[in-house]
């Protein structure tokens, strides 16, 4: 039996204007570098800020927490093409998991078609 926290919560990543929203949808936006790095060489902080992962996840503890309801859909404002076609690639699957958060990402949240 499944309760209403296994349910897998729907994600549309977009690099354009936000579609309508409606209750229940929670915004998370992909921020770009804090400072300028070497060309490759992105440092921790700034690589976390535009990590769709660990935006997920934080949505996820702040419900657990109490700090606001669990999210019946999310959509991402990656902000740029690349950044939305990476967020795609980790959200199907594509880029590997690199800690327990990404597979609770992973179990709670399906991207849209």
């Amino acid at each position: 039996m499944s309760s209403p926290g296994d349910a897998r919560i729907p994600v549309n990543v977009v690099a354009g204007p936000l579609p309508p929203m409606s209750e229940g949808v929670a915004v998370v936006t992909l921020a770009g570098a804090l400072h300028a790095h070497a060309p490759g060489a992105e440092c921790p902080a700034c690589a976390s800020r535009a990590d769709v992962r660990t935006a997920l996840f934080n949505l996820l503890e702040e419900a657990r927490l109490g700090l606001r309801p669990e999210p019946l859909e999310v959509i991402v404002d990656a902000g740029s093409p690349e950044r939305a076609e990476r967020a795609r690639a980790a959200l199907s699957g594509l880029l590997p998991a690199t800690g327990l958060r990404d597979h609770r990402v992973a179990r709670r949240f399906v991207l849209k078609a």
